[in-house]
């Protein structure tokens, strides 16, 4: 994304936001592959008036000990880690391509860092081939890092074909694991999505929702409206109106999705 469209971005969000608000470096992507993201960062921390918040979810590979000083100066206030598994097995399974102990020891080194542990996360995404995992892994990591995201594994709204065999039997759960997510399903009946976050790609489209990575529903572009008129558009609060009565069959990008029969985030 070009810098003045970035800047512009964050501007807007710092001069409107009337609470706590959350801005994610990333989208679809590994966003340390991106080498001014620290300097990005920077730009987010100097223009905060309290009331922002800037993070990253990456899958750490790239990590490494010579970025940590970068990490401690752009002055951002968490990482998150996406793991997904507790054995090297399951995981270089699951992330093909990436090397378990080179993620270790960049986590490690991160942890023994100057940067505050509270401030790092791990994520774990529950399917079919990590889920006997699952205790091991939350008992070994909830007293070293801030936090543990546990998310679902979602069928990339209809994009990925063998989600069904993927997926894990909840059954699997522990049983208070299974009553939190009673609760949840209990408390939120519709997809939050669209009414508490808003995706810009690098292009400056606006995405409904993260999952979309066929780039069905298109809501906006960021260059030729601000995120105030494209929030506040006919279009998003059609979409919007539409979810809040559960009308997913007649939306393109929902109609297949999973998570909107599913819990959406899952903290432990």
């Amino acid at each position: 994304m070009e810098d003045e469209v970035f800047q512009r971005i964050i501007l807007e969000v710092e001069r409107e936001a009337r609470k706590k608000t959350l801005i994610l470096l990333y989208l679809q992507n590994e966003p340390l592959t991106d080498s001014r993201l620290w300097e990005k960062v920077r730009f987010v921390q100097d223009h905060n008036n309290g009331n922002l918040s800037v993070g990253i979810l990456t899958n750490g590979s790239l990590l490494t000990k010579d970025t940590l000083e970068k990490v401690i100066q752009s002055r951002i206030d968490f990482i998150s880690i996406s793991l997904d598994a507790y054995s090297k097995q399951t995981y270089e399974k699951i992330r093909t391509g990436l090397d378990f102990n080179t993620v270790q020891k960049n986590l490690e080194e991160l942890l023994q860092s100057k940067f505050d542990n509270t401030h790092v996360a791990v994520e774990y995404v529950l399917q079919k081939s990590n889920v006997s995992e699952f205790e091991a892994f939350k008992r070994y990591w909830s007293s070293r890092v801030g936090a543990v995201m546990v998310n679902h594994l979602s069928n990339r709204s209809g994009q990925l074909p063998d989600y069904e065999e993927l997926s894990a039997n909840r059954s699997r759960f522990g049983v208070w694991d299974r009553f939190q997510y009673g609760m949840v399903r209990h408390l939120v009946t519709i997809c939050p999505k669209p009414y508490v976050a808003f995706h810009i790609t690098s292009n400056g489209d606006v995405l409904l929702c993260t999952e979309d990575y066929a780039r069905k529903m298109i809501v906006g572009n960021i260059k030729t409206a601000s995120i105030k008129e494209i929030w506040n558009s006919e279009k998003y609060n059609k979409l919007r109106k539409q979810i809040g009565q559960k009308q997913y069959k007649n939306i393109d990008l929902c109609k297949d999705c999973s998570l909107w029969r599913q819990r959406v985030l899952h903290w432990f």
